[in-house]
């Protein structure tokens, strides 16, 4: 691995466990066995070496949601298998979940991860307005729908320590990643239906 690709990854890993406040570039520089003058030759500073690190996160899952979500066939099976891979995206980045999570609470850089993540919502805000116009406005607007659909999804991963005390089961187990898969899949379809319920109603 390159010392660029080293420095990042011990950012990612110290943004994550500590969050951003406390990770000092010279703990980065030890984790990474580099030196601070490496860093800010790379970076400028810590900011810019976050800012590296969620550019790379959100790239990647924006290719990933925008290949299911505005490829060929009907919208709710596009959003179906957009929530698949998001799903499967946050599996497999735990560390950007406790990022992500550290920063809106509060982090120093919330507003950066914000700014990541805007594009992303209005994306599927436009493509749910676009197959299904009466999205627009009212009860069912395509905003509300996205934020109560990716509260489902992301809280089940902020939370699980709480979700494994009530529940006293470790949520994030691979039986149990999947059944909270099909759940997420059947809660979809009943949104889809109601949507569409909607329409009809609007017509008659």
């Amino acid at each position: 691995m390159s010392t660029r690709g080293k420095i990042i990854q011990a950012a990612d890993r110290l943004f994550g466990e500590v969050g951003f406040d406390a990770s000092t570039v010279q703990k980065i520089a030890e984790l990474s066995k580099t030196n601070k003058a490496l860093i800010h030759y790379y970076f400028k500073s810590k900011e810019g070496l976050f800012v590296c690190v969620i550019d790379h996160y959100f790239e990647e899952l924006t290719n990933t949601l925008q290949k299911s979500l505005l490829g060929e066939g009907l919208l709710e099976n596009r959003i179906t298998k957009t929530v698949e891979r998001y799903i499967q995206f946050l599996e497999q980045n735990r560390n950007f979940v406790r990022i992500i999570q550290r920063e809106i609470n509060g982090g120093k850089q919330r507003d950066c991860v914000i700014g990541h993540m805007a594009p992303l919502f209005k994306m599927v805000i436009n493509a749910i307005r676009e197959a299904y116009p009466q999205t627009l406005s009212g009860n069912l607007a395509a905003e509300q729908l996205v934020v109560s659909c990716y509260g489902m999804i992301i809280t089940y991963f902020t939370c699980h320590g709480i979700i494994e005390k009530v529940l006293a089961d470790n949520p994030l187990t691979r039986e149990n990643l999947q059944v909270r898969r099909k759940h997420l899949r059947h809660m979809f379809a009943i949104i889809t239906r109601v949507i569409k319920e909607s329409g009809k109603a609007r017509k008659s």
